[in-house]
């Protein structure tokens, strides 16, 4: 009723006091000042003209630096995390539903001046909305919350049927490289949550439950895929110092050393062994990190980090910024699809016996498989990070599997829920 009244008297008002229409039109000083009004009404729509011609070039811009001069994959990478794919052809109705994610995650990776833009959403939003996916931990340990890496180290996402999916792939792969007399071994690097799970806070701390990680390990045993877990060797290695960055998503090169030397001993080549003492140098300060540069704090904190001594080798380029590491010496090629866990690190560890080091970006599983015929490595590594590894896409050029070789099962022990019928992130309970 109140509200009713208040209208009621805005109407009374606004009929009052009545107008005289011939008195209207008999004083046209009305006219006069709708003449004066029309050169100001012209300039405005002028004005609009020029607005959006600057709302169109400030669109623009971003779209035509990209094509001139993109970012490359490199400013990515050092976010801790890797290139979104370009979008394939869609060919069924599921793909379609897919597309519009798949293209807006590659613009958004491949728009012009794309590192000057988040630095300046960086500094006007900070002050708002503070913190960009980063858990700060005991000690100030940074942890990165994208990919979903906490509550994957902590066993709260089990995407089972993407796993099984990953399992037959790998498996495959497996089958295809033995056929070829290439010796084959996954090993992925695990998140800085699992390995220093004791810095979290509490609450994201896994209390015993199972991992994909640990999915994974067990469904290649099953199909006999050789396979090695780094997160033993890599824990191990906090007793003689850090083995992930304080502040940055990559372990450190004493984290990276323990987990090569780990593989080399399950891939029978224990003599490629490297003594942390004698191929790490002496503690240096480190500034900032790839959380922190995303936090505005590269300036203010810092940490003491060990460097590598070993030489690296001559790179020749490969597409798409992949590359084959070389001293120019006779012996055996290892092939490595990884991303930017072992972009740096592994090469010149694996130099030191080996003729040459092809790394290649596994491209969520849709790399080139037509490049193994192509190289003819002696052996392949797969090492995408814990926090990627499931795949998105099947190799291109890879040959088709055969009818009745996928198994959508999960191993006994880690059975994965009856009503996954479908790649999800199921919370557990």
């Amino acid at each position: 009723m109140g509200v009713r009244s208040t209208l009621g008297t805005s109407r009374a008002a606004a009929k009052s006091p009545s107008v005289s229409w011939p008195a209207l039109f008999q004083d046209r000083s009305w006219r006069r000042s709708l003449g004066a009004a029309r050169p100001s009404s012209g300039m405005l729509r002028r004005y609009r003209r020029f607005f959006a011609v600057a709302a169109f070039l400030v669109l623009a811009t971003p779209l035509v630096a990209g094509l001139v001069y993109p970012d490359g994959a490199a400013s990515i990478l050092m976010e801790g995390r890797t290139p979104a794919p370009a979008p394939r052809a869609p060919v069924d109705s599921a793909d379609w539903v897919r597309f519009p994610k798949q293209t807006d995650a590659y613009l958004q990776d491949h728009i012009g001046l794309r590192q000057a833009l988040l630095r300046a959403h960086r500094e006007l939003s900070k002050p708002l909305f503070g913190s960009y996916k980063v858990l700060m931990g005991r000690g100030g340990r940074m942890f990165y919350l994208g990919n979903e890496m906490v509550l994957q180290s902590a066993g709260l996402i089990m995407r089972d049927q993407a796993v099984a999916q990953t399992t037959d792939l790998l498996a495959r792969m497996n089958d295809e490289l033995r056929a070829r007399g290439i010796r084959f071994l996954v090993a992925p690097p695990p998140n800085a949550s699992s390995v220093y799970g004791d810095d979290l806070p509490v609450r994201a701390q896994n209390a015993g439950r199972p991992t994909e990680y640990d999915l994974l390990l067990v469904s290649l045993a099953a199909k006999g895929v050789p396979a090695i877990d780094l997160r033993p060797a890599v824990k191990a290695a906090r007793a003689g110092g850090s083995v992930f960055y304080m502040h940055d998503t990559h372990w450190t090169f004493r984290g990276a050393l323990a987990a090569f030397n780990a593989i080399v001993e399950a891939d029978s080549h224990p003599d490629w062994r490297l003594d942390p003492n004698s191929v790490l140098g002496p503690p240096a300060v480190r500034k900032g990190g790839d959380m922190a540069r995303a936090l505005g704090l590269s300036d203010e904190i810092w940490e003491y980090t060990e460097s590598l001594t070993l030489p690296y080798g001559r790179r020749i380029p490969l597409p798409d910024d992949d590359f084959i590491e070389t001293f120019d010496k006779p012996g055996p090629k290892i092939l490595i699809f990884g991303d930017s866990l072992t972009l740096d690190f592994f090469p010149p560890m694996l130099l030191q016996h080996v003729g040459s080091v092809i790394w290649i970006h596994h491209e969520y599983c849709g790399f080139d498989w037509r490049v193994i015929d192509k190289l003819r490595p002696d052996e392949v590594w797969w090492m995408p990070g814990e926090r990627i590894l499931v795949c998105q896409h099947s190799p291109i050029g890879f040959p088709e599997a055969k009818k009745g070789d996928g198994e959508d099962k999960a191993p006994g022990g880690l059975v994965r829920p009856a009503d996954a019928l479908e790649d999800r992130a199921a919370v557990r309970q």
